[in-house]
């Protein structure tokens, strides 16, 4: 007995008025090993819990997750005998001295926790940002990861998704509506180019069954008549693609029945010297 209270009371550390203890390390140990332990149960009852959707169980075990982590750093510190306060208000003087750089960082911090909660944006939603369409892979305290149709992963600071338009495709039940501009020749046979345009859309199986494709005249071109045709999907992580396969089928029969899409034609006036 006597020689397991002096294994836990041995000095490991003796540097003037700090002393760290064997029994103190295994404290700290301890503590983080509960906080494993706290961590996964948690999210193993959120997982199995039916009372909330994916993305609340995905920001409650977020939140969580940071919040053991915190508890079990001030604990240890605690238990170390380490007075934090300094450093805290240290801390609050680099914050000062540093200013926009980790405004901004706080910034990503806080507009993570919004996301999180307010859940505008969860895991799964197919976003438009900037052109850039993606689907959520993570939402981090700092960042968000969406993965685009031709696999590549990329990563936005959340105060980007909080201060910029972007547009989400599942934010909503409905169907997601899209369109496809193109210009045809004014001597062209207007309900003929209707009727193409709309066999093409229907023709592509990603082509939703609930709306019917539309086209609308929505201008006189200098050189054509400006057509854009209107239809629907229910999923549009690849509309990319589906556009492409929608516009190469209107080109085939537009060419089948001699349709002319015009195109701008540059002319160089050549007068060579005498």
């Amino acid at each position: 007995m006597e020689n397991l209270r002096a294994f836990l009371e041995y000095k490991v550390i003796n540097i003037h008025h700090f002393h760290l203890y064997v029994y103190e390390i295994l404290e700290v140990m301890s503590i983080f090993i509960i906080a494993f332990l706290v961590e996964k149960f948690i999210q193993k009852h959120l997982n199995q819990s039916k009372r909330f959707d994916q993305g609340t169980k995905y920001a409650l075990h977020q939140v969580s997750y940071y919040l053991v982590i915190i508890i079990s750093f001030f604990s240890s510190m605690n238990i170390l005998g380490i007075n934090i306060s300094p450093l805290l208000m240290g801390s609050s003087v680099i914050l000062v001295g540093i200013g926009l750089g980790l405004q901004n960082l706080f910034l990503d911090f806080i507009s993570g926790i919004i996301i999180l909660f307010e859940r505008s944006i969860r895991v799964g939603d197919i976003l438009d940002i900037d052109g850039v369409m993606g689907k959520v892979t993570h939402i981090k305290m700092r960042t968000t990861h969406l993965q685009t149709t031709d696999h590549r992963t990329i990563i936005f600071p959340n105060s980007v998704l909080i201060k910029n338009e972007l547009i989400n495709y599942s934010s909503s039940t409905e169907l997601n509506f899209f369109n496809i501009d193109i210009g045809v020749a004014y001597d062209t046979d207007i309900e003929l180019a209707k009727k193409l345009l709309i066999t093409s859309a229907k023709e592509n199986p990603n082509i939703s069954n609930m709306s019917k494709p539309y086209v609308r005249l929505t201008d006189f071109g200098t050189s054509s008549l400006d057509l854009k045709l209107y239809f629907a999907v229910e999923t549009p992580f690849g509309i990319n693609q589906i556009k492409s396969d929608i516009r190469m089928n209107i080109l085939y029969k537009f060419r089948e029945h001699n349709i002319n899409i015009p195109y701008p034609v540059t002319t160089i006036d050549y007068n060579p010297k005498s």
